[in-house]
């Protein structure tokens, strides 16, 4: 019978664009387990360090981008996957995170090449049904930030319990 787990995060960034939305997509290279791929922001919960799943969006995003969120939101419906590897079904929170609309990314030897494209163009280019699910979504969610749609509800980390000395470049700060 299959495991279940979920020690691993999504974080969809987006920033607000002439003709609506953007979406930051990130290429694996050419190391790693999904060479090439483009995908948003995701990464492992640290547990033995007591992280929670927010704690751990807002480190993986600082980590691999180092764009300060404006807005953060969860998304109410989990991605899950399954890997026969080791025979587990994940089931992964999901988070989207506003930016500035001019915001560049500086992008960790984790990705080769990033790119900011409308929610549908980015849906097209991953190879995983539950990330895309997720960017259209968010897309369509987030269409006007000033009014969120289904699917997504905001949060401020500043208010929420944790340890808040894992926050390196968010909201956290005053």
């Amino acid at each position: 019978m299959p495991r279940l787990r979920s020690n691993i995060i999504a974080i969809y960034i987006v920033r607000p664009a002439r003709d609506g939305l953007e979406l930051l997509m990130l290429q694996r290279p050419p190391s790693h387990r999904f060479a090439g791929a483009w995908q948003t922001v995701g990464g492992h919960i640290e547990e033995k360090q007591g992280e929670t799943a927010w704690q751990a969006a807002m480190r993986e995003l600082d980590e691999e981008t180092g764009l300060e969120v404006e807005r953060w939101f969860r998304i109410d419906r989990p991605e899950t996957f399954y890997n026969p590897e080791n025979d587990t079904i994940y089931i992964v929170p999901a988070f989207a995170a506003l930016v500035a609309a001019r915001a560049e990314p500086t992008i960790s030897a984790e990705h080769q090449a990033w790119r900011w494209q409308s929610p549908t163009q980015a849906a097209e280019t991953v190879d995983w049904a539950a990330m895309r699910d997720s960017i259209l979504m968010v897309g369509e969610a987030l269409a006007d930030p000033g009014n969120p749609g289904l699917g997504v509800m905001e949060f401020d980390p500043r208010i929420l319990p944790g340890d808040r000395h894992l926050d390196a470049n968010s909201a956290l700060h005053d």
